[in-house]
């Protein structure tokens, strides 16, 4: 029961998690790539120069074998006032045209999408409209807000219109959108006074690309860019998780193995205390096969019996688990990122029957002693 139960509970964990991160990332779409300068001087830019991402970058990214579409990326925190107060924002630059391939699941809850040279209308999220904790205060769709943020130790001040509102994204491990404004590039250019980006972001065709074009980066910009990419990061994080699942596994899995020698201590026990049970038994005609049957039937019993107490333990534990790891999760946010253990039933199942091969395999050899007793010697037996 207990070596199931923990097989259940921490492999659905680490299931849920693994669904948590896959969910998370996919959000800010897995054909997505991004381009930053590293910081580092660059070879390309000149001896003391660091890489200065440009139009000209723009267009040759565009031309790569693959790619979809290419678009400039701002992103940088600011404070927005509006509706009679003030809040901190995260500050989102990119091409509206690309804003859907960039956030898959994105979605208008008011007003209309942004046109690329937009001057007066900005795009907020859920949270910057309808503060969290902050019952009776918004901003309306149509008001008008102020923009303020530090710009190379300047304070930039704009005025803009709220032209949209995003429905509830949720929480993603770059990005809090809904807790983020949305500008355009011209918008960003204005506020940022540079005619270089702090990063491109490049969309594949799709998902089979990605590798692809990332090597391509690669080759361009060496070390003097950062490549990020969801996909790639969900797929490092599936074999860490992966390795951490069957280490887990293993673990568990020491439990069922020490309830199994207890099975099988338990089945010698009940040998001895039956020892003239076993001799009556043979003397009213029953085979060596027949004896054997009985011990190994009450030892695979024995293995049911925990193993659907140990389902009924384990998905209990699972859950219990999961609420608190959830609290040791906190989102880009600052607030708890909630997930929900994955209790399959594959893995119900499969635990299960390991129980049940457990306690099979733990009786077959007191089993055998028992068939093997001499029945003169066990009618003996007080």
């Amino acid at each position: 029961m207990i070596g199931t139960a923990l097989i259940i509970s921490l492999i659905s964990n680490t299931e849920g998690l693994n669904v948590l991160i896959d969910n998370a990332l996919s959000k800010i779409g897995v054909n997505n790539i991004f381009v930053t300068p590293s910081g580092t001087v660059s070879a390309r830019a000149g001896p003391s120069e660091t890489l200065k991402l440009t139009d000209a970058d723009v267009m040759l990214l565009a031309n790569l074998p693959e790619v979809k579409a290419v678009s400039p990326f701002y992103l940088s925190r600011g404070k927005l006032i509006g509706g009679g107060f003030e809040q901190t924002v995260s500050i989102i630059g990119l091409d509206p045209t690309l804003t859907y391939q960039v956030l898959p699941d994105l979605e208008i809850y008011q007003g209309e999408d942004l046109s690329p040279n937009d001057m007066a209308m900005i795009a907020i999220g859920y949270d910057v409209a309808f503060p969290p904790g902050e019952p009776g205060k918004s901003i309306p769709l149509y008001s008008s807000v102020t923009l303020e943020l530090m710009v190379d130790g300047q304070r930039v001040t704009r005025s803009y219109i709220v032209g949209a509102i995003y429905k509830k994204f949720g929480s993603t491990p770059y990005l809090d959108v809904d807790k983020s404004v949305m500008i355009t590039i011209p918008q960003a250019r204005s506020i940022f006074k540079s005619t270089s980006y702090p990063s491109i972001v490049v969309i594949a065709e799709s998902t089979d690309a990605v590798d692809s074009i990332i090597e391509a980066l690669n080759n361009i910009y060496g070390k003097d860019a950062d490549i990020i990419s969801p996909l790639t990061i969900i797929k490092q994080v599936k074999i860490i998780l992966n390795n951490f699942t069957i280490f887990l596994l293993v673990v568990s899995s020491i439990a069922l193995v020490v309830a199994g020698v207890g099975i099988m201590n338990t089945m010698f026990m009940t040998i001895m205390e039956r020892t003239r049970e076993i001799g009556v038994l043979r003397a009213l005609g029953f085979s060596q096969r027949d004896v054997a049957k009985i011990f190994l039937t009450e030892s695979t019993l024995i293995g049911i019996i925990g193993g659907l107490l140990g389902i009924v333990l384990g998905s209990l534990l699972a859950m219990s688990l999961g609420g608190v790891f959830s609290s040791f999760l906190i989102g880009v946010s600052g607030n708890p990122v909630i997930y929900q253990p994955n209790v399959t039933p594959t893995v119900l199942v499969n635990s299960f029957l390991f129980a049940v091969v457990v306690g099979l395999l733990s009786g077959i050899y007191p089993a055998l002693r028992a068939a093997r007793l001499d029945p003169v010697q066990a009618l003996r037996a007080e």
